[in-house]
């Protein structure tokens, strides 16, 4: 039997002033496992984050940077719970999100999303996120076309209360990169789950965080980095015939793409990289099949 009602699995690296915001918003209840994994940030952050509190609170260490990814399947190891929670350090729970899950917790759902508020840094409603966009659209809609679009394009983790028995069952975890970590993750709920609910109730704050990883400059490196990840998600929308817009990404349009966000010279250095590394394509269009074994 499980220890706790909810864990709360949240990566963490350099930012303790906001996970605390973060742990504000979570109640303070002996039925919450709160698992803070530390991704090696740096030693005064790590001052900081020791005085970090909740009634809840664990924090484990690592002793090396792995990405979000692997500090998140950390978390998922030691959670202990009924229902589980993948969330940011940089955001926050809305104010009523706990008792709404309350409502679900004796169900039998593989997970339960709901909507989000998408706002700038000093929490004004500012911005919308696709994958709430997403599901905005299928609770509106409910045909089979937002129905694909829900169960595959909805990649977000911190939209989701998922059932443990649900991810142990299905072996989900995520991928140990350090870009788009979420997507296997998201991928295999959107396949395997036949018992869902969606709600309208907005009970998760997604923060805009200009220092995050999402908003670096990226090299034309880690612009290939991103662009493998989307090539695992390629490989696997050919397998389920789902070889359209916007599910599948052709390679042709990175061009004008990066012609201009970066510029003529970059983008024809980025499809000289795509050539020469044809082989790492071929696998990363290969490193979902599994799923359909």
């Amino acid at each position: 039997m499980s220890q706790f009602l909810y864990s709360i699995v949240i990566p963490h690296y350099n930012s303790p002033l906001l996970l605390q915001r973060m742990l504000d918003s979570i109640p303070q209840r002996d039925d919450i496992q709160v698992i803070v994994v530390d991704d090696c940030s740096t030693a005064d952050n790590i001052e900081q984050l020791k005085q970090c509190h909740h009634s809840s609170l664990e924090i484990v260490y690592l002793s090396e940077n792995h990405g979000p990814g692997y500090a998140r399947n950390i978390g998922i190891g030691k959670a202990n719970c009924k229902w589980l929670l993948n969330v940011d350090a940089d955001d926050l729970f809305a104010e009523k999100a706990f008792d709404i899950f309350d409502k679900y917790s004796d169900s039998n759902l593989d997970f339960l999303n709901y909507c989000v508020l998408a706002t700038d840094k000093d929490l004004h409603v500012c911005r919308k996120i696709v994958s709430d966009q997403i599901v905005r659209q299928y609770i509106q809609k409910k045909d089979s076309n937002s129905l694909l679009q829900f169960r595959y394009l909805n990649s977000v983790c911190w939209n989701k209360l998922v059932n443990m028995e649900f991810i142990k069952k299905n072996n989900i975890r995520f991928d140990e990169t350090f870009v788009t970590d979420d997507i296997i993750f998201n991928l295999i709920i959107g396949l395997k789950a036949q018992k869902f609910e969606v709600i309208s109730d907005e009970l998760y704050i997604a923060v805009e965080n200009r220092n995050s990883i999402t908003h670096q400059n990226r090299s034309l490196e880690r612009e290939f980095l991103f662009f493998l990840q989307v090539q695992k998600r390629n490989g696997f929308f050919e397998k389920l015939g789902l070889k359209r817009y916007p599910f599948y990404r052709r390679t042709i349009l990175y061009f004008p793409y990066l012609w201009k966000k970066r510029g003529l010279s970059d983008a024809f250095k980025f499809f000289k990289m795509i050539r020469n590394r044809k082989a790492e394509i071929d696998e990363a269009r290969k490193a979902y099949l599994y799923l359909f074994e």
